[in-house]
């Protein structure tokens, strides 16, 4: 099939995509719907629509398989294409995301109420419960298409824990009349404090009653130049050595002579 099997929505928001009716096609089909919820800003849609999808397809790979008759390829070796095809559209108005899954089959979809040992037949159960709608219509030119619908609003967020509501009542506060708490009987401070004058030495009280005076810098060895007041310089207690002379001209001839000879 290399046309479309669904019907068109122009101006809509959509995206499909075929697959064939092997065993990974659920897997590429998850991985496709994630990608593309990435791509319109609902990544909080994703892992419901991988469930449904994954549901949906795995249903249409088993009625596409089983069903007679399937569309074959015009070549010399005629090849059945047993294909499923995905599609996701927001839908106008209130903004729904729709899933559609299309399969070649002709048989209607039925929720199957199976026992608790049953290998399969729940696949529509969970859609059922899962999405807000589903159902299902016959494809324009074979087979039939089923859908189902999430709505695209986010979740309120949680509150946090400790974070108290603004809407919820706060704590009953007491009437006019009413008694307020129990307060105990309240003490006088200590008078112990020692006034500035009684914590200060006397000694210290005179040093600054009196007028200071800078005492002058010793004069001791000072060095001529110095300024008064200045630090003392660094006196060397070894003597500075004597820088060695290098080697005269004639040992630098012989030693580029022995260069030359090794080139």
């Amino acid at each position: 099939m290399l046309t479309s099997p669904f019907p068109s929505e122009d101006g809509r928001r959509a995206a499909q995509r075929l697959f064939g009716s092997g065993a990974t096609a659920p897997r590429r089909a998850r991985a496709f719907v994630r990608c593309q919820l990435g791509r319109w800003e609902m990544p909080h849609l994703a892992d419901t629509a991988e469930l449904l999808v994954s549901e949906l397809v795995t249903n249409a790979i088993h009625a596409t398989n089983t069903a007679a008759g399937p569309p074959v390829a015009s070549s010399m070796f005629p090849v059945a294409l047993r294909t499923v095809a995905l599609r996701l559209r927001v839908s106008r108005g209130p903004r729904r995301l729709v899933i559609e899954v299309w399969d070649g089959g002709e048989g209607e979809p039925v929720p199957a109420r199976g026992g608790a040992l049953d290998e399969r037949g729940r696949g529509l159960a969970l859609v059922e419960n899962l999405a807000e709608r589903w159902g299902h219509f016959n494809a324009p030119d074979r087979g039939k298409i089923v859908w189902c619908e999430l709505s695209v609003s986010r979740p309120a967020p949680l509150p946090s824990p400790g974070v108290r509501d603004p809407e919820e009542p706060g704590p009953e506060e007491p009437g006019p009349g009413a008694p307020g708490p129990r307060r105990g009987p309240v003490r006088p401070a200590a008078t112990t404090a020692t006034t500035a004058t009684d914590a200060v030495p006397e000694t210290a009280a005179a040093g600054r009653m009196a007028d200071p005076v800078a005492a002058p810098p010793p004069t001791g060895n000072r060095e001529e130049g110095e300024t008064p007041g200045a630090l003392p310089r660094r006196v060397r207690s070894r003597p500075r050595a004597e820088r060695a002379e290098g080697p005269d001209a004639a040992t630098l001839l012989r030693v580029l002579e022995g260069l030359r000879a090794l080139e």
